[in-house]
């Protein structure tokens, strides 16, 4: 649905949630023909050969073809085949890797289906290359060099860090992904408030503090996300906003904005620090997050919580970053590296490896992960595979539910952030994009208020009918807020009253599995 799509050379339409299974049928194409890269696969990488016995079918009987693929992802095989040929021989190649098609089912073996791509055609570290992966989001996983500030609050490690039980079915790894949840993937938030004990976890709440969050409109199945939220004796919300979340809180605790407040900022994938200077006193009751966890903290017995002014903070924050001097930092208001050539990832693990080991058990890149083959488990398999995900076409609900759910960023806003200005809901409405052929099916005109439902939810939102939607599929833009009516039903076009509360195994939020209904209103 992206306008995005207009501007390529090719739009390559393919089935929500089967991507995985396109890239094993491009693998099986580089295989066969002799296109990929056996010394880099011999010496960056573990695990090719039993990938290759599975893309074969040497494993199950059943080889990975174009032809396989295109039964699964609707993709003609001739397209397939043709693009694995151009991707394959084409030096250096980037396989620029977005989120939406791993928040599905099973989403993570699309990454790591992208990342043996990668790894098989010799991209990864490599300038115009790709190593198939977000590799810019963390430091972790080799991100450019400036997403890394200094000590941090206080100066000392968060005890969480290492004391945070890991959460039921999540690798020992991604746990400190989950240190805001804490006994949850995110999909299992409501799970864990409705069952508590009786379900698993490891206590009954009794409180829920929300910050830096719209739970519930942006967390999954959002009338469950409602009903855990009469379970907890006691919420605080901190908020600038009536949000959804807002309005359930016991206390609400304002925050002040950007404006009132000091900070800094560092940017995703350019090489600036920010400074962002206070321009006004927070106005009315509001404080800053830093203010209120200051003020709370003694009152919850901890006396050591952070020492020093707000100025000390962010002084200490910046020590140790690659900003060289703190005070010319505030006045000029940024800071650009200079960077002595563009920054690749991982190019100092492919130029040196045997002092730049790749971080894995085995020190490479891992197609085959011994981690995984010891949990035992079919759904998170030790190589990429393709993994048939729930609510799909091939799901016997789709029968009653014909159309696939995607849930898309939406220009007008940043997640839910923005949705409170008019002007831009009136340039950008908020509706369901479907496409002329399931329109016309269903007797809808561009602009009528349509039905969107299935058993989790309902809302009335205005059909965007449009050529830029594949069949079979529509999509709700997430991030509008949710407003019901008296009858429950959504007037706000809240994606999340139709996505179901499940998890991925390997942690993905499969927002974009979903399998709904249209009709008129």
């Amino acid at each position: 649905t992206s306008s995005t799509a207009a501007f390529a050379q090719q739009w390559i339409s393919i089935i929500p949630g089967t991507d995985a299974a396109m890239m094993m049928a491009m693998a099986f194409v580089m295989i066969t023909e002799d296109l990929h890269d056996k010394g880099f696969l011999d010496t960056y990488t573990v695990g090719f050969q039993k990938f290759k016995d599975y893309v074969l079918g040497e494993e199950d009987r059943v080889p990975k073809t174009p032809e396989w693929a295109e039964a699964i992802c609707g993709v003609p095989a001739q397209t397939i085949a043709e693009l694995a040929r151009e991707y394959a021989t084409t030096k250096p190649a980037a396989l620029m890797c977005g989120i939406a098609p791993g928040r599905t089912a099973y989403g993570e073996q699309y990454h790591r289906a992208a990342i043996t791509l990668a790894a098989m055609t010799g991209n990864t570290g490599r300038r115009g290359g790709d190593p198939g992966s977000r590799s810019w989001v963390g430091a972790p996983r080799d991100a450019y060099p400036f997403m890394k500030w200094g000590l941090g609050l206080g100066g000392k490690p968060n005890p969480l860090d290492e004391t945070l039980p890991t959460p039921p079915g999540v690798l020992p790894a991604r746990k400190n992904y989950y240190r805001g949840t804490g006994v949850a993937t995110q999909a299992r938030i409501a799970d864990a408030l409705l069952t508590g004990k009786a379900g698993g976890y490891p206590d009954d709440y009794k409180l829920l503090f929300i910050v830096n969050t719209n739970y519930p409109n942006q967390y999954l199945n959002i009338n469950r996300a409602v009903e855990s939220l009469k379970v907890p004796e006691f919420i605080v919300v901190q908020e600038q906003f009536m949000t959804p979340a807002a309005k359930f809180a016991d206390i609400l605790l304002p925050t002040n904005t950007y404006m009132e407040r000091n900070d800094l900022v560092v940017g995703g994938a350019t090489p600036f620090y920010g400074c962002m200077n206070q321009a006004i006193d927070s106005l009315h009751e509001s404080k800053s997050h830093l203010d209120i966890a200051r003020e709370l903290a003694p009152r919850l017995g901890i006396h050591d919580y952070i020492e020093g002014s707000e100025e000390d903070v962010l002084r200490n924050v910046v020590a140790g970053s690659a900003v060289p001097d703190y005070d010319d930092f505030r006045s000029r208001g940024s800071y650009k590296m200079e960077l002595p050539q563009p920054h690749v990832a991982f190019r100092a693990h492919i130029e040196d490896p045997g002092a730049n080991p790749f971080p894995t058990p085995s020190g490479k890149i891992e197609i085959y992960s011994q981690v995984l083959a010891d949990m035992d488990s079919p759904l998170v398999p030790p190589i990429p595979k393709y993994v048939e995900g729930w609510e799909g076409p091939n799901d016997p609900l789709s029968a009653k539910y014909p159309l696939q759910l995607i849930t898309s960023h939406f220009p007008g806003r940043a997640h839910s952030q923005f949705h409170t200005l008019p002007w831009l809901r009136e340039i950008l409405p908020q509706g369901v994009s479907i496409s002329t052929k399931d329109a016309g099916e269903r007797g809808i005109r561009d602009g009528d208020p349509v039905r969107v439902f299935n058993d989790r939810g309902e809302m009335v939102v205005p059909a965007l009918v449009t050529e830029r939607i594949r069949p079979g599929v529509v999509d709700v833009p997430q991030g509008a807020w949710f407003d019901p009516d008296e009858n429950g039903v959504d007037r706000g076009g809240c994606s999340n009253v139709l996505s179901k509360d499940e998890s991925s195994p390997g942690g993905a939020f499969p927002t974009n599995t979903a399998l709904v209904q249209v009709a008129r209103a």
